[in-house]
């Protein structure tokens, strides 16, 4: 288990040979830098029901001026929950001109994660977006040069890490009270099976060409978009990439990952047996990480402990004691009053503590400083999931160097770390 710093990173011949950053005509704005006083402009680019709950909570510390959605059924129903006429769009480019707006929020479907990120950084704003940051090593790769050449304040959708409940394990497992934790084991549910539509006309509040952007034109159907694109392999990815992306965040910061990488992965899974959606309904996974040895496993679905009914979560087995965490995502926990109770030494480590999500990304923006779930962690949690449905595809283990980001002597599961975008959407 290795980490690359982010100097090192910049000067690596494999971040150099990622392709430029290639950006529509039109999109780059000059945002100013709001001052200590000044109430920060946002624009929301894809408001469905994640957009839509963001928009709820952001609109508290920020002042919304404008919305985008391809979808104008979302948009009429997000601007009803505003106090004030806002400005509405279908191409999120135009909020990207906009001088006015000081940062973004994007919470469109994952396949748009990364190119509107990089975007949004060449118009100088500050971004949150929703998990996972890239669906390719590529892209993350490709957002982070942005962010650092940009200067920008990324904050990632991964909210563990501000719940006190979460910041209560994480004091926990690093002052040693489990000792060293050699494995992790995570439990959920399978994926859908059931997407059954025929391919059709799009309605016609809706921008299918637009929906698609970077990804392979396809014809409309109704199985691809909103809350059901999360279980296919070129949209979501299914629940390793969804809440993967969560759980899997708290794994790195509990133990301290950082930009560590595992060596080795492994899966195995089920093929839908019908339908549209190609996720594997059962999937299996293991993670090998060295120095120190950690092995990191997903079992879809798994069995959580006795006495645990939550859908998903993580076993935490360190060599002094075990540790079961539930949920990982906007709620869960631990049934363990040591925890809970539990307070670090003098000396030991300390988790921030943040007033929330939102409201701490909102805080960087005034204050330039890192947010709590920051890009870089966020593309090294990103990239387990990617290893995994590559796994999974490619039907073998694969062996994976974390500072190059490249494929052990394996020509052709290299092709997979960037898929083809169509044009002007190219990271």
């Amino acid at each position: 288990m290795t980490n690359i710093s982010r100097r090192k990173f910049l000067a690596t011949g494999a971040a150099a040979a990622v392709a430029p950053l290639i950006l529509p005509q039109g999109v780059l704005g000059r945002a100013g830098r709001p001052g200590a006083n000044d109430r920060i402009t946002l624009g929301f680019i894809g408001v469905g029901g994640q957009g839509r709950h963001v928009m709820r909570s952001m609109k508290r510390f920020a002042q919304p001026v404008a919305l985008c959605d391809v979808n104008r059924e979302h948009l009429d129903a997000v601007t009803e929950l505003l106090d004030q006429p806002v400005d509405r769009y279908g191409d999120y480019r135009r909020i990207l001109d906009r001088a006015d707006i000081d940062a973004v929020v994007i919470a469109t479907p994952d396949h748009w994660h990364a190119v509107q990120t990089i975007h949004a950084c060449e118009a100088g704003k500050d971004i949150y977006v929703e998990k996972p940051l890239c669906n390719t090593i590529h892209e993350g790769r490709a957002v982070l040069r942005a962010i650092e050449r940009y200067g920008r304040v990324v904050q990632v959708g991964a909210q563990g890490r501000s719940m006190p409940v979460f910041r209560k394990v994480c004091n926990f497992v690093r002052n040693g009270e489990l000792g060293r934790v050699e494995r992790v084991d995570c439990w959920h549910y399978e994926n859908r099976d059931n997407g059954v539509a025929e391919d059709s006309d799009p309605p016609d509040y809706l921008d299918w060409d637009m929906w698609l952007g970077p990804a392979r034109w396809v014809p409309h159907n109704r199985d691809r978009w909103d809350f059901t694109f999360r279980w296919f392999l070129e949209y979501g990815g299914g629940n390793v990439r969804d809440r993967g992306a969560h759980i899997f965040s708290l794994v790195h910061w509990f133990l301290e990952l950082g930009e560590s990488g595992p060596v080795r992965v492994s899966a195995t899974g089920t093929p839908p047996a019908q339908g549209n959606f190609d996720c594997p309904t059962k999937m299996d996974v293991t993670w090998e990480f060295e120095n120190p040895s950690l092995t990191v496993t997903w079992r879809q679905p798994g069995d959580p402990p006795e006495g645990v009914e939550h859908g998903f979560g993580a076993v935490y087995q360190g060599t002094q004691d075990t540790l079961t965490v539930e949920g990982g995502d906007g709620g869960g926990g631990v049934a363990s009053e040591e925890v809970m109770e539990y307070e670090p030494p003098a000396g030991g480590y300390h988790a921030p503590e943040v007033e929330g999500h939102h409201q701490n990304w909102i805080e960087c923006i005034r204050t330039r400083e890192t947010p709590i779930t920051d890009a870089w962690a966020s593309h090294r949690v990103a990239s387990m999931c990617i290893l995994a449905n590559l796994a999974y595809r490619l039907g073998r283990p694969l062996d994976w160097d974390p500072v190059a980001e490249r494929f052990v002597n394996d020509a052709e599961a290299n092709r997979f770390l960037s898929e083809p975008a169509r044009s002007p959407w190219i990271c």
